[in-house]
């Protein structure tokens, strides 16, 4: 047996743990909540940094109590299935599509109310109406403006399996943006291309981060010329340093690299009854929770009317390659994809 087949083996192993692991505590390190009333209990896939402020003002604005469990958008999905009709989860925020596809599929989330749906895009929502995306965020190239100049800029995101791109780019394999990003590209370019892709740019040297944060904070720090991210992380760059040397780099066209993600959120099917659950997810689409992602980290409103964050270019701006939410490869599938190629390990 190979070591990269023992390395595959071993993480496949270790998510299993991690799920029957989860499925078996009530609460754990990463559950917080607010006391009183009727608590409505929601899975977070977003972290308490981004979510957690639409989250007060829901609860100052309704008065409902929130218990979140947060953790990985996959993880939860896999605990969700795990869990099935006895889950305690009212809502269930992801950062991305494809965790959604994947409960979705095993039928454990209820339909959206009409009303609730036509808040959004119909490209930023489950064609069967088991999600509505939230917030959006683009796919980018950040780069540190010391190491790199702009004529080192690729013109393709698959043009980083180049060469002169050796040791040079930071990923995050195991994060679902990434996940949900190789899905996509699988829809668009086809799996073969996809695969090429991936295993080139193991070849290449691509360095795994657990997450986008870490891969941002290493090319800030100049550890690695260039980083695949969501463009909001150098709006964080940015916030906590104007001086540091970050540069944000579009793809142009409909460069896979380019790609438009939303976050999602959905009612899972034993509470698709639950007043609460609606509200919530009514707020998060309000122009008033909006605003909150807005001014919090300049994600995109997916709600017209909402003002965004000024300094980047606005939605109807952007280029971006399109492609069916709905239809993204399921998680097993592109966890294959990704794992088989070794990227980063």
């Amino acid at each position: 047996m190979s070591a990269r087949l023992r390395a595959a083996i071993g993480a496949l192993i270790v998510s299993i743990v991690a799920v029957v692991g989860l499925s078996a505590c009530g609460s754990d390190s990463s559950t917080s909540s607010t006391s009183g009333g009727d608590t409505l209990t929601v899975y977070s896939g977003r972290s308490e940094e981004y979510v957690g402020p639409a989250l007060d003002a829901f609860t100052k604005k309704t008065g409902i109590p929130v218990q979140v469990r947060y953790g990985d958008s996959v993880d939860l999905a896999l605990l969700l299935g795990e869990e099935g009709d006895r889950t305690p989860a009212q809502v269930f925020l992801a950062q991305t599509p494809g965790p959604m596809v994947f409960v979705a599929q095993k039928n454990l989330l209820s339909r959206l109310p009409a009303a609730t749906l036509a808040k959004v895009p119909a490209r930023f929502r489950a064609d069967d109406g088991r999600w509505v995306g939230v917030t959006g965020r683009q796919r980018v190239l950040i780069y540190n403006t010391d190491l790199v100049t702009p004529s080192q800029l690729p013109a393709s995101v698959f043009d980083l399996t180049k060469p002169e791109y050796q040791d040079m780019v930071a990923v995050a394999p195991s994060n679902s943006s990434f996940q949900d990003f190789v899905a996509a590209m699988t829809q668009i370019s086809g799996e073969q291309k996809t695969k090429a892709w991936l295993d080139g740019m193991t070849a290449n040297g691509a360095k795994a981060y657990a997450k986008n944060g870490a891969i941002a904070d290493a090319v800030a720090r100049g550890e690695i010329p260039f980083g695949l991210v969501n463009h909001y992380y150098f709006n964080e760059i940015k916030k906590k340093d104007p001086n540091a040397p970050v540069g944000i780099y579009r793809f142009p066209g409909s460069d896979p690299g380019s790609l438009f993600l939303v976050s999602t959120a959905a009612i899972p099917s034993p509470a698709a009854s639950n007043a609460d659950a609606l509200a919530l997810i009514n707020f998060m689409l309000s122009p008033e929770g909006q605003a909150v992602f807005v001014a919090e980290e300049g994600e995109y409103p997916v709600v017209s009317g909402v003002k965004q964050k000024s300094g980047q270019p606005s939605l109807a701006e952007l280029n971006y390659p399109s492609y069916d939410l709905s239809q993204l490869t399921d998680l097993k599938t592109t966890a294959k994809l990704i794992q088989g190629s070794g990227i980063g390990g």
